[in-house]
């Protein structure tokens, strides 16, 4: 069938080539940590979705964001905010992270023309635009999420992974804590809530919720004899974040604590054997 044909047959009456590998571009984006001070559950960096149609001239991310936990700290843990997927103009959607000073990171997923159309119109079904799903990481976390979708669109192509024997030895509850590393406050706050899974032997793909390790594996993946992910630049120039390891640990608390219930134990022994 020519280009017009088969868009007749999908009731196009124009000779746009749908099936060009250029006429959707899929990017995965990864944006480095942000300070937990402007946004606490941005310490592991976020992942997202950019799409666009160079012919028709769209370009939207697609994002899971919820809440402000730094604004609502007890309202999160009590499990009462929520989150929904917008969709919103590339350029409007970097403007908190060119805020914050932090980098984005483009990565193009190369997919099926086929495969690409579906994906956008999984994500436009799952767009709310407000904020209306239960705030559940576990469920709609941003790296998982975007491993859920592309999946779905793929349908029957394979992502094919690269041995990864780190992370096929743990757990995705082990791989949450290991992001968190460096904010053991944090890690102490967010603990109830990372994947309780305690199965190591799950497929790599349900392992993929920190953002930073999605990009490094999809990148060694590939997709029909293709790399899956190729790093083609940052969208948005940030700099480095230090996020060094505090000398004032919640360890280092608990031996505190006990140190001082000891020496009050011995105190109370001594004025006691005194009287």
């Amino acid at each position: 069938m020519t280009v017009a044909e088969r868009n007749a047959a999908q009731g196009f009456n124009d000779t746009i080539d749908r099936l060009d590998p250029d006429f959707v571009l899929v990017s995965l984006c990864i944006a480095d940590p942000t300070d937990w001070r402007d946004d606490a559950l941005g310490v592991a960096g976020h992942a997202f979705l950019r799409l666009q149609c160079p012919v028709f001239g769209l370009d939207h991310c697609f994002s899971y964001e919820g809440e402000s936990v730094n604004d609502n700290l007890f309202k999160y843990l009590s499990g009462q905010t929520k989150m929904g997927m917008f969709r919103v103009q590339t350029d409007e959607y970097l403007k908190d992270y060119r805020k914050w000073n932090r980098s984005v990171h483009e990565y193009r997923l190369n997919m099926p023309p086929e495969a690409e159309q579906r994906l956008w119109e999984i994500m436009d079904n799952h767009t709310t635009n407000r904020i209306s799903l239960r705030h559940d990481l576990n469920k709609y976390g941003c790296a998982i999420s975007v491993v859920r979708y592309v999946k779905q669109a793929l349908g029957e192509t394979p992502i094919v992974y690269a041995p990864n024997p780190e992370m096929e030895h743990m757990t995705p509850r082990e791989i949450g804590c290991r992001s968190l590393e460096n904010y053991p406050w944090l890690r102490l706050v967010y603990l109830p809530i990372l994947n309780n899974s305690s199965r190591n032997d799950i497929p790599l793909d349900e392992k993929l919720i920190v953002p930073a390790d999605l990009a490094e594996v999809w990148q060694q993946a590939t997709i029909e004899g293709q790399p899956f992910a190729v790093y083609i630049g940052d969208i948005v120039d940030g700099a480095p974040l230090d996020n060094s390891k505090p000398w004032f640990t919640p360890q280092l608390c608990g031996i505190l604590l006990l140190l001082v219930c000891v020496v009050a134990c011995i105190w109370v022994f001594v004025r006691k054997r005194k009287k």
